[in-house]
């Protein structure tokens, strides 16, 4: 599975990780997961279609 993340979002991700924010961090992961969930739940429903 290939999740594409944009230069923007990448940006932002390195952000949080020099400025140590714990919370943030949790909340990108948290994003990123939702959108893999996403992304496969699509993958299947095409596949059932």
């Amino acid at each position: 599975m290939v999740l594409t993340i944009s230069d923007e979002e990448l940006a932002h991700m390195k952000m949080i990780v020099m400025d140590g924010d714990a919370r943030e961090a949790l909340r990108v992961l948290k994003e990123l997961v939702k959108r893999l969930e996403q992304q496969k739940n699509l993958g299947l429903k095409s596949h059932l279609d």
